[in-house]
């Protein structure tokens, strides 16, 4: 592996997950959330339903949306949200609480939220049901049919399966530094992933690798060293996070993946050389 000046391992630590952007949430969750719900208890559905997250918009299309929110009551005139728990993970956060709507009707609600473009954005919201303690997702298709989240329904895939698809997401990425052009990687991954970023934002995410000159080919050499279990989250996403101890300094990587029927596609990925 070429041999870089202390330096340029500062500014080769660029992190791209899920939408391209590191940047901090403009709002908080809690904000998000109530705008939401204020703009569904206002009619405003359009609105509402344009910024939710993209993997909530591909599992409801706006008229089912609009129908299962009046089905709801939600769109009653919303007066107050009042949230009582928070529960934080990684980049996804919970919400629970209830919501007042002008007619003095309270919905018990639990949104989830995702960080994506920037910002919070629902991705999904459940209603607890009158006995038990389970809650429907009245918006999802999951256990309607076909889902966009089918991937959460799939066995971890083998060792040798994981290994392979780590090493060729990062060639496939080494492969763009290299020829200074993400228009190939762009065009190998998931289509949920091609619809959130361009190349044009990869390509400036990832520039400080490409000014320093990075070459990752040694890691066809080497086995990868899987950092944490690899796991499939309740969302869908296969989280695969490790290195690989090349030489003079290590390459760590943090990929995630979706099931696009027939293959796990790249949703999501982070790149860091460090000693």
């Amino acid at each position: 592996m070429k041999k870089y000046s202390p330096s340029t391992f500062i500014l080769v630590a660029v992190a791209l997950l899920l939408a391209g952007c590191t940047k901090h949430p403009v709002h908080n969750p809690r904000k998000a959330a109530t705008e939401f719900l204020q703009k569904i208890g206002e009619s405003r559905f359009q609105e509402a339903y344009d910024n939710t997250a993209f993997a909530f918009r591909a599992q409801t299309n706006f008229r089912s949306f609009q129908a299962t929110a009046k089905e709801l009551g939600l769109n009653a005139g919303t007066v107050s949200c009042n949230w009582r728990s928070e529960e934080i993970k990684d980049r996804d956060v919970k919400l629970t609480g209830e919501l007042m709507s002008a007619n003095g009707t309270t919905v018990p609600v639990r949104l989830t939220l995702i960080e994506e473009r920037g910002e919070w954005r629902v991705f999904a919201l459940r209603t607890p049901r009158e006995r038990g303690n389970q809650e429907d997702d009245h918006f999802s298709l999951l256990g309607k049919g076909g889902s966009f989240n089918s991937s959460a329904n799939h066995a971890l895939p083998s060792p040798k399966i994981l290994n392979d698809l780590t090493l060729s997401s990062l060639l496939l990425f080494n492969d763009a530094v290299l020829q200074r052009s993400f228009g190939e990687f762009y065009s190998k991954v998931s289509l949920a992933w091609q619809n959130q970023l361009t190349t044009t934002q990869l390509k400036q995410a990832f520039q400080p690798f490409i000014d320093a000159k990075v070459d990752l080919s040694d890691i066809q050499k080497l086995q990868p060293v899987f950092d944490t279990p690899p796991e499939i989250t309740s969302e869908g996403i296969l989280n695969i996070i490790g290195h690989y101890d090349t030489k003079p300094v290590r390459t760590f990587f943090s990929l995630k993946f979706i099931y696009e029927f027939p293959y796990w596609k790249l949703y999501g990925i982070e790149v860091k050389i460090r000693s």
